[in-house]
Order: structure tokens, then C-alpha cells, then sequence
């Protein structure tokens, strides 16, 4: 099948017409700005360290804390133009700011990634601002509910799948139809270890990122050729506010708490801009990991990583 008929297939328009997802993508087409594809020269800027992003315009989901914040601050010292979305708009205004502090580009806009009009409202609030979106990066998600699944809430349990994977399915569908009309786009999954380990305790969490991962798998084979690339990177063991309350957690909750408690104690959780670093890899122009569901831990990659990228400041 030709590259034309699987975009064909992928745009269909349901049976009664109405599909507001056209709609971002036609106020997309009728932007003159397109993405630049390739590496651009260094660029002067307070702390912009390079442009290999210039031109490109991020969302990152769930930006305004935590790996979130480290993967916009990445993006944004490599040029790109990023807009941070999650519920919180004082720690989005937060991050926004800070960005700008540093000569870099940065939008703040609220958005329950679970919530449909609102997943519409910041892609279109992105067009506004600067263009169509290029790059997506999903990685807002909840750990709860923590405990036996007979002990959960069916309402909370609900909602981490409506986050976790219903964000990452709504976020794509309203950004893929400018994608795939300009032949070009980065989607990166932020996913976990979780989806395949199981834990006693994390049944939601654990069915959540597998999803994500088999989600990731479909969408990269129908996105062959279209020049966009869908990936996904697990997150291992990082020094954020979500890890530290997995590490409150009893073992009662959850059974592997020791685990990560005596990682935290040996200094293996990472600083989140370490593996941003990485998620910044994915979403340059010159990468290819289309269908890639890559681990913090992987030597090639992160090598891949560092050679593709200037070297980290403090």
C-alpha cells in the first residue's frame, strides 16, 4: 500500500461527516510556516545551546513538573518552540517562564489530557501561537490507584486508563491528520518498565503502559512511510515527585517498594534531564526509530543520544 492511500485511510471521515479532528487538520494546511527538517547552526541565546530543533514546535503532555519540565527544558534549549500542557497552570506558568529566562520559547496551556474538547483546544491553542505542531510528546500519566486491585476504586482505576492511555490516543489523533498532511512529525510515548513487569499492586498503572507500548507498535506500522515516526521510551528510576511517593509507598501497597528504596539509597535515580536527554533524540529530524520502545538503560541508544546532541551543561 502506497504512502497517499494510508494517509487516505487514516484521515477517513465518519459516516456522519462530523469529525472535529479534520478541523485541526485543515487549520493546519492553511498555515504558510513549515517545520524545518534539518540540523540547523548553533544559535546565540541566553540558553539556547543549539538549534538542531529550530523551527519545530513540541507539546509535551504533563510538562509541568518533573520528567514533563526536563523534556520541555530540553526541547527548548535545542531550539524548539514548546508548549507545556497538563491541569496545574501555576506550575505551567512556571516552566514557561523559566524557559524564556533562558532565550528559548515556551507556551503554557492548561488541558485535561483526558478530556477531548481540551486536547482540540491545545492543539489549536499551539497553532495560534506559532504553527502546527511537530512533535508530540505524551507523557502526561498517574500511578494511582496503589493496592490490591480487589481494594481499588473502579472510578480511579478508570481514570489512570482514561489518562494514561486515553491522553496518549486523544493528544495523537488531533495532532496526526498536519502531520501526516506535511509528511513530517515526531511522537514519542513516555511509557515504563511496568509494561512488562508486573507488580502486585499496579494493575492499572501495569495495563496502562503495556497499552501504551502495543499502541505505539500499531500506530508506528501504520505510520510506514508517511514520515512520521512513533516511539515509546520506558523511564527507569528518576529523582521526581511521583518516584519519591512510589517510594512512601508500604509493602502492602506495593510489594517492589524495597527496590526502588535501595536504588534511591545506592544514588541510581537519575536527574530527569539525564533521560530527556534521550526523548530530545526521538524527536530530532535525522532520527529514525520508528516502532522503537526503548530502554533508560540502553547503552546504544544513549550513546546515540550523546553523539547526536552538544554536550549537557550544568
Amino acid at each position: 500500500m502506497g504512502r497517499g492511500s494510508r494517509r487516505h485511510q487514516a484521515r477517513r471521515r465518519p459516516v456522519d461527516g462530523r469529525d472535529p479532528h479534520l478541523v485541526l487538520g485543515s487549520a493546519s494546511r492553511r498555515r504558510r510556516r513549515s517545520p524545518e527538517r534539518g540540523p540547523r547552526q548553533a544559535a546565540d541565546g541566553q540558553g539556547v545551546t543549539t538549534a538542531l530543533l529550530a523551527k519545530q514546535v513540541a507539546i509535551v503532555t504533563g510538562g509541568g513538573r518533573g520528567f514533563g519540565r526536563a523534556i520541555a527544558d530540553t526541547l527548548a534549549a535545542l531550539g524548539a518552540n514548546v508548549v507545556v500542557a497538563s491541569r496545574n497552570a501555576p506550575e505551567l506558568d512556571e516552566v514557561a517562564n523559566a524557559i524564556k529566562k533562558q532565550g528559548g520559547k515556551a507556551l503554557a496551556q492548561t488541558a485535561d489530557i483526558a478530556d477531548e474538547r481540551q486536547v482540540q483546544e491545545l492543539v489549536l491553542a499551539t497553532e495560534r501561537w506559532v504553527g502546527p505542531p511537530t512533535i508530540l510528546v505524551n507523557n502526561a500519566g498517574v500511578l494511582d490507584p496503589i493496592g490490591p486491585l480487589v481494594e481499588t476504586s473502579g472510578t480511579m482505576w478508570l481514570r489512570n486508563i482514561a489518562i494514561n492511555v486515553g491522553g496518549t490516543y486523544l493528544a495523537t489523533r488531533a495532532v496526526l491528520p498536519g502531520m501526516l498532511d506535511r509528511d513530517y512529525g515526531r511522537i514519542v510515548n513516555i511509557s515504563s518498565g511496568a509494561a512488562d513487569r508486573p507488580s502486585a499492586g499496579w494493575s492499572a498503572y501495569c495495563a496502562a503502559r503495556a497499552a501504551v507500548d502495543q499502541l505505539t507498535r500499531v500506530l508506528a506500522l501504520e505510520m510506514e512511510g508517511s514520515g512520521v515516526s512513533v516511539s515509546a521510551f520506558h523511564l527507569g528510576f528518576m529523582d521526581t515527585a511521583m518516584q519519591e511517593r512510589i517510594r512512601q509507598s508500604t509493602p502492602e501497597q506495593f510489594p517492589r517498594v524495597e527496590e526502588l528504596r535501595e536504588a534511591h539509597r545506592q544514588g541510581r535515580v537519575k536527574d530527569p534531564h539525564d533521560p530527556a536527554r534521550v526523548v530530545a533524540y526521538l524527536c530530532l529530524p535525522a532520527t529514525e526509530r520508528n516502532g522503537a520502545i526503548l530502554e533508560v538503560g540502553d547503552a546504544e541508544v544513549v550513546g546515540a543520544a550523546e553523539a547526536a546532541l552538544p554536550a549537557a551543561t550544568s
